[in-house]
């Protein structure tokens, strides 16, 4: 769990220093933690205990730092300062379609736009086409953008998330370099709507697995395309990400990503109790960072004494 919000916090560091003009080096070194984290087949609190944070790559003395103060404190001061700088709302501009850290730097300035209602009143008020660097057709692009992350944001009925799943389950399943497959999230749940499709899958190979998913026919677009993970948006706007986590893992990442955020805090709270620590990696020992379970989904529940 901690590697997914190091990587969302890194994450959201890069974006506001886009926003901000900052140093592109700088940048891109927020960046590359952000995928290296995103993909890190191992616990990065058992890492950090071991003294090893040095040895990943992209983790300089800075980043060792960095990521050194939000595992023993919780949270990381400079990102805390950072975020008073720009607004939650103009950060998430940027995950629209057509505006970029620049359009959204100058929106907020310029005209106060700092959530996608306020963008979407200026548009449709012409009021972004005067603006440097802008015009109609900029407004008709934006306009479009907004659209299409409203389309991405609405939830889907299962009776049409489950069978493209199971289309995407079954392409992949046929690979030889597949081990294990399963969709996980509200999908695994059996909700009635769902907000995106998660899929794992156990491979020794899993370039071949996040080549052959970008590719399948019904992928539109391809939001991110990583060693162990990608996103893509399908031509039903839908969006799919597929992760590759290792045989030992299976079970406790199909936990984790199955489960709701209460059912995961509960389990982590029943854990604790019993000097355990549980997140997509495993069960361990909460003191030698021992492995206990986790290659089998069931196992989680039974250290639990709960009906699986």
């Amino acid at each position: 769990m901690k590697n997914l919000e190091l990587s969302r916090m890194f994450d959201q560091i890069a974006r506001i220093l886009k926003i901000k003009g900052e140093n592109p080096f700088k940048i891109r070194a927020y960046e590359k933690i952000t995928l290296v984290l995103e993909n890190l087949p191992i616990d990065i609190e058992t890492i950090y205990h071991q003294g090893g944070l040095s040895n990943i790559p992209g983790v300089g003395t800075g980043i060792a730092k960095k990521i050194e103060e939000f595992l023993t404190t919780g949270k990381l001061e400079y990102y805390e300062k950072l975020k008073e700088t720009i607004p939650d709302g103009v950060v998430k501009l940027i995950d629209i379609p057509e505006v970029g850290p620049k359009t959204a730097k100058l929106l907020y300035e310029e005209l106060g736009v700092d959530n996608i209602e306020k963008l979407e009143k200026a548009v449709r008020q012409h009021q972004i086409k005067d603006l440097p660097g802008m015009g109609e057709k900029s407004e008709t692009n934006i306009l479009r953008g907004i659209e299409l992350y409203k389309r991405r944001k609405e939830r889907v009925l299962l009776g049409i998330a489950l069978p493209l799943a199971e289309e995407i389950v079954g392409s992949l399943s046929q690979l030889e370099e597949t081990n294990k497959i399963s969709f996980a999230g509200s999908l695994r749940r059996k909700k009635e709507t769902i907000g995106d499709i998660d899929i794992l899958v156990t491979s020794q190979k899993p370039e071949k697995i996040m080549k052959t998913f970008t590719s399948l026919h019904n992928v539109r677009e391809i939001l991110a395309e990583g060693p162990t993970k990608s996103s893509v948006i399908t031509k039903e706007d839908i969006h799919v990400d597929v992760r590759v986590v290792e045989p030992i893992s299976f079970g406790a990442a199909l936990q984790y990503f199955t489960g709701s955020k209460a059912h995961n805090i509960r389990l982590r709270e029943l854990a604790a109790k019993r000097g355990l620590k549980i997140n997509e990696y495993g069960v361990f020992d909460a003191k030698t960072d021992r492995r206990i379970a986790g290659e089998r989904e069931e196992e989680i529940y039974q250290i639990l004494n709960l009906l699986f």
